[in-house]
């Protein structure tokens, strides 16, 4: 029997609670995950994923299968986590690996109290005070089942006060594994932070994760956000400016192809004066990919001076694709600056035709033009390693969204 959108929800909730219980949780995660809603047909911020390939019991069973294909190090200094578990790390003086987790501010998913409820050993990267990492530290967070099942990393990364480093947030899953992932970045004073967040786990799997940056001090983070559609991705994206002087900048792309789905959710809180964000997102949408971006800037009653930039552009590469996005500004202050926009075009025929013209096969005219839409971002990376990983993974992903015989 098929479930309703508000059964499922009552289901899910009720599978998440049994397993917290039987997790031995209290306190704080479970009377979150008590007073949380799950997501039904009537949730504004849902309202354009559906939760239905949950119906398959992913919460009914903990991943536990081995990773045929483990991801490359792309650093010298690597974090494994498979299945919600840590399974090893190398790791350069000055930054320190425990598990004594300090209070995430801004969890607001049932997803994210869920994790919080069943982690039981959530990995927590703390960089001293005045330290300075040369090289990345490349967090391999990987899942594998067979069967429908999930698992829960938690990674918590703290900067404190002058320190300064680069941290790759990088996943893979295989089979049917769903990942519920939490991670939370937490600045101090005068400290530096350059985020990644690689998403290109395999189709068939499902990823919903949840982003907290906390920038508790006068600190800069950038943050670079690369990813594909699988069946279900949800990301939902918080962040908190709480310190004045602080400045934020998120990045990304996204691409959606055969049937695949990315719901993306940001929302950056401007709760002090005197702060800046800029918000940068690119999608591409193939075939009969779905893709999602709501993007909000909170200006609180006292965040005068306030300088925030949104954009969203969007290529819809084939008739059957589908980009839904939405900017939206809440400001509470008259003494800001603020724009938001987004667009959601088609490849030019004009430019096509050039290049086709000229020899180019249409396919390949088409993800020539789709790579030029996405390259600004791409060259921007600050890393090499990054760069030399998501060029092929992107003209790969394009080749695949942009079949040939295909209207543009």
């Amino acid at each position: 029997m098929t479930l309703s959108a508000s059964d499922l929800a009552i289901d899910l909730k009720t599978q998440a609670l049994a397993n917290a219980r039987r997790h031995g949780s209290d306190g704080d995660a479970l009377t979150d995950l008590e007073a949380a809603s799950f997501p039904e047909r009537k949730t504004e911020r849902w309202k354009y994923t559906s939760l239905k390939a949950l119906a398959d019991g992913h919460l009914n069973a903990v991943a536990n299968g081995e990773i045929s294909q483990p991801l490359p190090a792309l650093s010298e200094f690597v974090v494994t986590i498979n299945n919600g578990q840590l399974q090893g790390s190398s790791l350069p003086a000055g930054v320190n690996l425990h598990h004594d987790a300090p209070v995430v501010n801004g969890l607001q998913t049932p997803f994210a109290a869920y994790n919080g409820a069943v982690c039981g050993q959530p990995v927590v990267l703390e960089v001293a005070a005045n330290t300075r990492i040369e090289q990345p530290i490349h967090l391999q967070i990987q899942s594998a089942s067979e069967a429908p099942a999930h698992c829960n990393p938690r990674v918590i990364v703290k900067l404190n006060a002058g320190a300064e480093a680069t941290v790759i947030e990088h996943y893979h899953a295989e089979g049917q594994a769903l990942t519920n992932a939490v991670t939370a970045l937490i600045t101090a004073d005068n400290a530096t932070l350059t985020h990644y967040r690689l998403q290109g786990e395999q189709a068939n799997t499902l990823h919903i994760g949840t982003l907290i940056i906390d920038q508790q001090g006068v600190s800069k983070v950038d943050s670079y956000q690369l990813m594909t559609g699988n069946r279900l991705r949800r990301n939902d994206v918080r962040a908190l400016v709480n310190k004045s002087g602080a400045e934020l900048n998120m990045k990304g792309i996204f691409v959606v192809r055969d049937k695949s789905h990315v719901d993306n959710q940001l929302c950056v809180e401007h709760a002090v004066p005197n702060c800046q964000s800029d918000q940068n997102f690119r999608g591409l949408a193939g075939e009969s990919g779905k893709a999602v971006f709501n993007g909000r800037i909170h200006i609180h009653p006292f965040a005068s001076g306030t300088n925030a930039e949104l954009s969203n552009k969007n290529l819809l590469l084939n008739p059957g694709a589908e980009i839904n996005t939405k900017p939206e500004l809440e400001i509470y202050n008259d003494d800001v600056k603020c724009a938001h926009g987004t667009t959601v075009g088609q490849l030019d025929a004009g430019q096509q035709f050039y290049l086709q013209s000229r020899g180019i096969p249409a396919a390949e005219a088409k993800r020539m033009l789709s790579l030029g839409f996405v390259n600004e971002l791409l060259m921007a990376l600050p890393d090499a390693a990054v760069t030399e990983w998501a060029q092929p993974w992107l003209e790969a992903e394009l080749t695949h969204a942009s079949p040939a015989g295909d209207a543009a």
